[in-house]
Protein backbone atom coordinates (compact mmCIF):
# COMPACT_ATOMS: atom_id res chain seq x y z
CA UNK A 1 0.00 0.00 0.00
CA UNK A 2 1.22 3.17 -0.98
CA UNK A 3 2.23 5.94 1.78
CA UNK A 4 -0.26 8.88 2.73
CA UNK A 5 1.71 11.55 0.93
CA UNK A 6 0.88 9.57 -2.30
CA UNK A 7 -1.75 10.59 -4.72
CA UNK A 8 -4.18 7.68 -5.07
CA UNK A 9 -6.04 7.68 -8.05
CA UNK A 10 -9.00 5.52 -9.37
CA UNK A 11 -9.58 5.13 -13.35
CA UNK A 12 -12.54 3.81 -14.88
CA UNK A 13 -11.98 1.87 -18.04
CA UNK A 14 -8.11 1.54 -17.39
CA UNK A 15 -7.60 -1.86 -18.98
CA UNK A 16 -7.42 -0.47 -22.51
CA UNK A 17 -7.33 2.70 -24.73
CA UNK A 18 -7.20 6.35 -23.02
CA UNK A 19 -7.63 4.53 -19.77
CA UNK A 20 -4.58 2.04 -19.58
CA UNK A 21 -2.35 5.40 -21.58
CA UNK A 22 -3.57 6.97 -18.38
CA UNK A 23 -2.94 4.51 -15.80
CA UNK A 24 0.63 3.82 -17.24
CA UNK A 25 1.40 7.94 -17.36
CA UNK A 26 0.11 8.52 -13.64
CA UNK A 27 2.17 5.18 -12.47
CA UNK A 28 5.30 6.78 -13.81
CA UNK A 29 4.47 9.73 -12.33
CA UNK A 30 4.57 8.38 -8.85
CA UNK A 31 0.67 8.03 -8.36
CA UNK A 32 -0.61 4.82 -7.00
CA UNK A 33 -3.32 3.88 -9.49
CA UNK A 34 -6.62 1.93 -9.02
CA UNK A 35 -7.16 0.40 -12.10
CA UNK A 36 -10.62 -0.44 -13.10
CA UNK A 37 -11.39 -3.01 -15.34
CA UNK A 38 -15.53 -4.18 -15.80
CA UNK A 39 -13.64 -7.27 -17.01
CA UNK A 40 -11.28 -9.00 -14.59
CA UNK A 41 -9.11 -11.07 -16.99
CA UNK A 42 -8.42 -7.66 -19.18
CA UNK A 43 -7.61 -6.01 -16.13
CA UNK A 44 -5.20 -8.00 -15.03
CA UNK A 45 -3.48 -8.02 -18.69
CA UNK A 46 -3.33 -4.86 -17.97
CA UNK A 47 -1.67 -5.01 -14.87
CA UNK A 48 1.33 -7.09 -16.01
CA UNK A 49 1.70 -4.58 -19.53
CA UNK A 50 1.85 -1.77 -16.61
CA UNK A 51 4.17 -4.12 -14.40
CA UNK A 52 4.25 -2.12 -11.08
CA UNK A 53 2.82 -4.14 -8.73
CA UNK A 54 3.63 -1.86 -5.81
CA UNK A 55 2.20 1.29 -7.70
CA UNK A 56 -1.30 -0.22 -9.09
CA UNK A 57 -3.90 -2.06 -8.17
CA UNK A 58 -6.66 -4.08 -10.01
CA UNK A 59 -10.24 -3.08 -9.00
CA UNK A 60 -12.99 -4.97 -10.88
CA UNK A 61 -16.05 -2.47 -11.55
CA UNK A 62 -18.96 -2.23 -13.46
CA UNK A 63 -20.17 1.17 -13.78
CA UNK A 64 -24.00 -0.11 -14.98
CA UNK A 65 -23.71 -2.12 -11.30
CA UNK A 66 -24.31 -0.60 -8.02
CA UNK A 67 -23.71 -4.14 -6.41
CA UNK A 68 -19.82 -3.74 -8.12
CA UNK A 69 -19.60 -0.23 -7.95
CA UNK A 70 -20.18 -0.71 -3.76
CA UNK A 71 -17.98 -3.25 -4.06
CA UNK A 72 -15.43 -1.18 -5.54
CA UNK A 73 -16.23 1.19 -2.59
CA UNK A 74 -15.71 -1.41 -0.03
CA UNK A 75 -11.96 -2.91 -1.84
CA UNK A 76 -10.44 0.89 -1.52
CA UNK A 77 -12.27 1.92 1.94
CA UNK A 78 -10.63 3.27 4.16
CA UNK A 79 -8.33 4.88 1.83
CA UNK A 80 -8.57 8.45 0.47
CA UNK A 81 -8.19 9.20 -2.77
CA UNK A 82 -6.93 12.06 -4.40
CA UNK A 83 -8.82 11.24 -7.58
CA UNK A 84 -11.24 10.12 -9.89
CA UNK A 85 -11.56 9.61 -13.78
CA UNK A 86 -14.99 8.81 -15.15
CA UNK A 87 -13.25 7.19 -18.32
CA UNK A 88 -15.17 4.30 -18.57
CA UNK A 89 -17.70 4.51 -22.22
CA UNK A 90 -19.12 3.04 -24.51
CA UNK A 91 -20.93 4.09 -27.97
CA UNK A 92 -18.81 4.09 -31.23
CA UNK A 93 -17.54 0.89 -33.44
CA UNK A 94 -18.78 -1.49 -31.39
CA UNK A 95 -20.59 -4.39 -33.24
CA UNK A 96 -23.91 -4.30 -32.30
CA UNK A 97 -24.10 -1.34 -30.31
CA UNK A 98 -27.01 0.09 -31.94
CA UNK A 99 -29.38 -2.57 -30.59
CA UNK A 100 -28.23 -1.42 -26.95
CA UNK A 101 -28.49 2.27 -27.11
CA UNK A 102 -29.62 2.83 -23.72
CA UNK A 103 -26.75 1.24 -22.20
CA UNK A 104 -24.42 3.84 -24.22
CA UNK A 105 -26.21 6.81 -21.65
CA UNK A 106 -26.23 3.99 -19.05
CA UNK A 107 -22.82 3.64 -19.50
CA UNK A 108 -21.92 7.14 -20.32
CA UNK A 109 -24.00 9.31 -18.37
CA UNK A 110 -25.60 7.30 -15.38
CA UNK A 111 -22.74 4.97 -14.68
CA UNK A 112 -20.63 8.23 -14.22
CA UNK A 113 -23.31 9.56 -11.36
CA UNK A 114 -23.36 6.24 -9.87
CA UNK A 115 -19.31 5.92 -9.69
CA UNK A 116 -19.24 9.33 -8.19
CA UNK A 117 -21.96 9.25 -5.94
CA UNK A 118 -20.65 6.21 -4.19
CA UNK A 119 -16.83 7.72 -4.27
CA UNK A 120 -17.50 11.02 -3.35
CA UNK A 121 -17.07 10.21 0.53
CA UNK A 122 -13.86 8.72 -0.18
CA UNK A 123 -12.35 11.83 -2.55
CA UNK A 124 -10.09 14.60 -0.47
CA UNK A 125 -12.60 16.88 1.36
CA UNK A 126 -9.81 20.13 -0.08
CA UNK A 127 -9.05 19.93 -3.39
CA UNK A 128 -9.50 16.44 -4.14
CA UNK A 129 -10.62 16.17 -8.34
CA UNK A 130 -12.55 14.16 -10.38
CA UNK A 131 -12.48 14.53 -14.43
CA UNK A 132 -14.85 13.13 -16.25
CA UNK A 133 -13.96 12.03 -20.09
CA UNK A 134 -15.94 13.42 -22.34
CA UNK A 135 -15.83 14.07 -25.61
CA UNK A 136 -16.09 16.51 -28.70
CA UNK A 137 -19.25 14.84 -29.42
CA UNK A 138 -20.86 16.33 -26.36
CA UNK A 139 -20.57 20.37 -28.06
CA UNK A 140 -21.02 18.73 -30.87
CA UNK A 141 -25.04 17.32 -29.91
CA UNK A 142 -25.18 21.21 -27.70
CA UNK A 143 -23.83 23.49 -30.59
CA UNK A 144 -25.42 21.33 -33.77
CA UNK A 145 -22.29 21.23 -35.65
CA UNK A 146 -19.32 18.58 -35.61
CA UNK A 147 -15.98 18.58 -37.56
CA UNK A 148 -17.56 20.87 -40.12
CA UNK A 149 -20.78 19.06 -40.82
CA UNK A 150 -24.42 19.85 -39.48
CA UNK A 151 -25.85 17.30 -37.46
CA UNK A 152 -28.97 16.98 -35.40
CA UNK A 153 -29.52 19.65 -32.77
CA UNK A 154 -30.90 19.44 -29.20
CA UNK A 155 -33.84 22.00 -29.04
CA UNK A 156 -33.35 25.35 -28.00
CA UNK A 157 -35.20 24.40 -24.71
CA UNK A 158 -32.64 21.25 -23.94
CA UNK A 159 -29.53 23.82 -24.84
CA UNK A 160 -30.47 26.33 -22.28
CA UNK A 161 -29.82 23.57 -19.00
CA UNK A 162 -26.83 22.04 -20.98
CA UNK A 163 -24.88 25.02 -20.78
CA UNK A 164 -26.35 26.58 -17.81
CA UNK A 165 -23.57 26.67 -14.45
CA UNK A 166 -26.65 26.02 -12.02
CA UNK A 167 -27.99 23.07 -14.03
CA UNK A 168 -29.67 20.28 -12.26
CA UNK A 169 -29.16 16.40 -12.38
CA UNK A 170 -33.27 16.67 -12.73
CA UNK A 171 -33.20 19.10 -15.44
CA UNK A 172 -30.53 16.49 -17.13
CA UNK A 173 -32.70 13.22 -16.38
CA UNK A 174 -35.24 14.97 -18.19
CA UNK A 175 -33.79 15.73 -21.55
CA UNK A 176 -32.38 12.10 -21.33
CA UNK A 177 -35.99 11.13 -20.71
CA UNK A 178 -37.43 12.73 -23.90
CA UNK A 179 -34.56 11.66 -25.72
CA UNK A 180 -34.98 8.02 -24.92
CA UNK A 181 -38.60 8.47 -25.76
CA UNK A 182 -37.82 9.79 -28.96
CA UNK A 183 -35.54 6.92 -29.91
CA UNK A 184 -32.45 9.03 -29.88
CA UNK A 185 -33.82 10.05 -33.87
CA UNK A 186 -33.48 14.37 -34.06
CA UNK A 187 -34.13 16.29 -36.89
CA UNK A 188 -31.38 18.44 -37.68
CA UNK A 189 -32.17 22.33 -38.30
CA UNK A 190 -32.96 22.80 -42.27
CA UNK A 191 -30.42 21.34 -44.32
CA UNK A 192 -28.90 18.99 -41.43
CA UNK A 193 -28.66 15.76 -41.63
CA UNK A 194 -30.14 13.80 -39.01
CA UNK A 195 -28.32 12.19 -36.23
CA UNK A 196 -27.89 8.01 -36.62
CA UNK A 197 -29.22 6.71 -33.51
CA UNK A 198 -26.13 4.93 -32.33
CA UNK A 199 -24.23 8.33 -32.72
CA UNK A 200 -27.30 10.25 -31.36
CA UNK A 201 -27.44 8.37 -28.29
CA UNK A 202 -23.45 8.69 -27.53
CA UNK A 203 -23.69 12.81 -28.23
CA UNK A 204 -26.30 13.03 -25.71
CA UNK A 205 -24.07 10.90 -23.43
CA UNK A 206 -21.27 12.92 -23.27
CA UNK A 207 -23.53 16.03 -23.35
CA UNK A 208 -25.05 15.55 -20.16
CA UNK A 209 -22.07 13.72 -18.28
CA UNK A 210 -20.42 16.77 -19.11
CA UNK A 211 -23.24 19.39 -17.67
CA UNK A 212 -23.39 16.75 -14.91
CA UNK A 213 -19.79 17.61 -14.05
CA UNK A 214 -21.24 21.34 -13.20
CA UNK A 215 -24.15 20.14 -11.49
CA UNK A 216 -21.47 18.61 -9.35
CA UNK A 217 -19.51 21.59 -9.14
CA UNK A 218 -22.14 23.52 -7.89
CA UNK A 219 -22.40 20.76 -4.64
CA UNK A 220 -18.70 20.59 -3.53
CA UNK A 221 -17.18 23.89 -3.44
CA UNK A 222 -14.28 22.29 -2.19
CA UNK A 223 -13.38 19.80 -5.12
CA UNK A 224 -12.41 20.76 -8.74
CA UNK A 225 -14.37 18.37 -10.85
CA UNK A 226 -14.25 18.66 -14.77
CA UNK A 227 -14.95 17.43 -17.89
CA UNK A 228 -12.54 16.91 -21.04
CA UNK A 229 -12.88 15.61 -24.50
CA UNK A 230 -9.36 13.80 -25.10
CA UNK A 231 -9.85 14.42 -28.87
CA UNK A 232 -10.04 12.00 -31.84
CA UNK A 233 -7.68 9.02 -30.51
CA UNK A 234 -7.01 5.80 -31.90
CA UNK A 235 -8.84 3.30 -30.13
CA UNK A 236 -10.98 0.07 -30.56
CA UNK A 237 -14.06 2.51 -29.88
CA UNK A 238 -13.25 4.68 -33.46
CA UNK A 239 -10.98 2.76 -35.21
CA UNK A 240 -13.61 2.15 -38.07
CA UNK A 241 -14.03 6.29 -38.30
CA UNK A 242 -10.34 6.71 -39.48
CA UNK A 243 -7.10 7.61 -38.25
CA UNK A 244 -6.97 9.02 -34.60
CA UNK A 245 -3.92 10.37 -32.73
CA UNK A 246 -1.89 8.26 -30.63
CA UNK A 247 -3.38 6.94 -27.20
CA UNK A 248 -0.50 9.25 -25.11
CA UNK A 249 -2.17 12.25 -26.60
CA UNK A 250 -5.57 11.66 -25.92
CA UNK A 251 -4.23 11.86 -21.73
CA UNK A 252 -3.31 15.42 -21.95
CA UNK A 253 -6.55 17.33 -21.17
CA UNK A 254 -6.74 14.69 -18.57
CA UNK A 255 -3.79 14.91 -16.88
CA UNK A 256 -4.59 18.89 -16.76
CA UNK A 257 -7.96 18.59 -15.43
CA UNK A 258 -6.09 16.26 -12.58
CA UNK A 259 -3.35 18.35 -12.22
CA UNK A 260 -2.97 22.02 -13.50
CA UNK A 261 -2.80 24.74 -11.27
CA UNK A 262 -5.69 26.66 -13.17
CA UNK A 263 -8.14 24.23 -13.25
CA UNK A 264 -11.67 25.66 -12.49
CA UNK A 265 -14.43 23.11 -10.97
CA UNK A 266 -16.85 22.67 -13.42
CA UNK A 267 -15.25 24.22 -16.52
CA UNK A 268 -15.26 21.66 -19.64
CA UNK A 269 -11.59 21.75 -21.88
CA UNK A 270 -10.72 20.95 -25.15
CA UNK A 271 -7.95 17.82 -25.91
CA UNK A 272 -5.70 20.75 -25.98
CA UNK A 273 -6.19 21.22 -22.09
CA UNK A 274 -7.83 24.53 -22.97
CA UNK A 275 -10.78 25.97 -21.21
CA UNK A 276 -13.50 24.99 -24.42
CA UNK A 277 -17.17 26.10 -24.87
CA UNK A 278 -20.05 23.34 -25.07
CA UNK A 279 -22.17 25.51 -27.27
CA UNK A 280 -20.13 25.88 -29.75
CA UNK A 281 -17.56 23.75 -31.95
CA UNK A 282 -13.62 24.77 -30.26
CA UNK A 283 -10.83 23.24 -32.76
CA UNK A 284 -7.54 22.74 -30.68
CA UNK A 285 -5.40 25.46 -30.83
CA UNK A 286 -7.74 28.43 -30.79
CA UNK A 287 -8.49 30.70 -28.01
CA UNK A 288 -9.38 29.67 -25.10
CA UNK A 289 -13.29 30.10 -24.43
CA UNK A 290 -13.59 33.16 -21.97
CA UNK A 291 -16.63 33.78 -20.43
CA UNK A 292 -20.29 31.96 -20.06
CA UNK A 293 -22.12 30.79 -23.32
CA UNK A 294 -23.39 33.79 -25.01
CA UNK A 295 -21.78 36.30 -23.05
CA UNK A 296 -20.67 39.28 -24.79
CA UNK A 297 -17.01 39.98 -25.34
CA UNK A 298 -16.37 36.11 -24.72
CA UNK A 299 -15.34 35.57 -28.13
CA UNK A 300 -17.79 33.01 -28.81
CA UNK A 301 -21.28 34.41 -28.92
Amino acid sequence: MASNSVKKILVTGGNSGIGLALCKQLVADGCYVYLGSRDKSRGEAALKEINAPDNCELVVIDVQSDESVNAAVQQISPVTLYGLVNNAGIGLGQPGIENHLDEIVDVNYFGARRVTNAFLPLIEKDGGRIANTSSGAASGYVSGSMMGQKIGVCTAEQKKPLIDPNVTFDQIDAIVAVETKAGYQKKGAEGANDMNKNFGAYCLSKACMTAGAMAYARENPNLIITSCTPGFIKTKMTEKYGNGLPVEKGIISLMHCLFGNDVVSGYYYGSDALRSPLHVGRDPGAPAYNGEPGEPGSGWE
